[in-house]
């Protein structure tokens, strides 16, 4: 193991372990305490699923770096044409959105937009 996944596991357990003797001793804020504990495990399985998936081959060369930029450029262009189809629901009063749920809308996007792009672009082969 890497030491960076090292790392990454160290921080995901001290998380849980914080959270659930925060649970345990009813020490501050519960909603804080939970939001450790889902902390912790989502990086366990990110990393689980990492070093399962990538085993002992490397996770980048030039050619997934190039492929995941290509993805991201994509998605940054995805986002700022709905940033601007939500402008104009809001100014021709279509829908009366908030600041979190826009905020919630941009954020979900922008992350499945570069994941399938990415993903599509390294089932697809080289860019040229």
């Amino acid at each position: 193991m890497d030491n960076r996944y090292r790392y990454i596991l160290y921080v995901a357990v001290i998380a849980v372990v914080t959270g659930v003797m925060a649970n345990i001793l009813q020490v501050g804020n519960e909603e804080v305490a939970n939001i450790l504990i889902n902390i912790g495990v989502a990086l366990i399985a990110v990393l689980l699923i990492r070093l399962r998936r990538t085993g002992n081959l490397p996770e980048k060369d030039e050619r997934t770096k190039k492929l995941g930029a290509y993805g991201l450029s994509y998605s940054w262009l995805i986002t700022f044409l709905a940033l601007n189809v939500i402008f104009w629901i809001d100014r021709l009063q279509f829908a009366q959105l908030t600041v979190s749920e826009v905020v919630f809308i941009l954020g979900i996007l922008m992350l499945v937009t570069a994941k399938g792009f990415q993903w599509h672009f390294l089932s697809k082969g080289d860019m040229d």
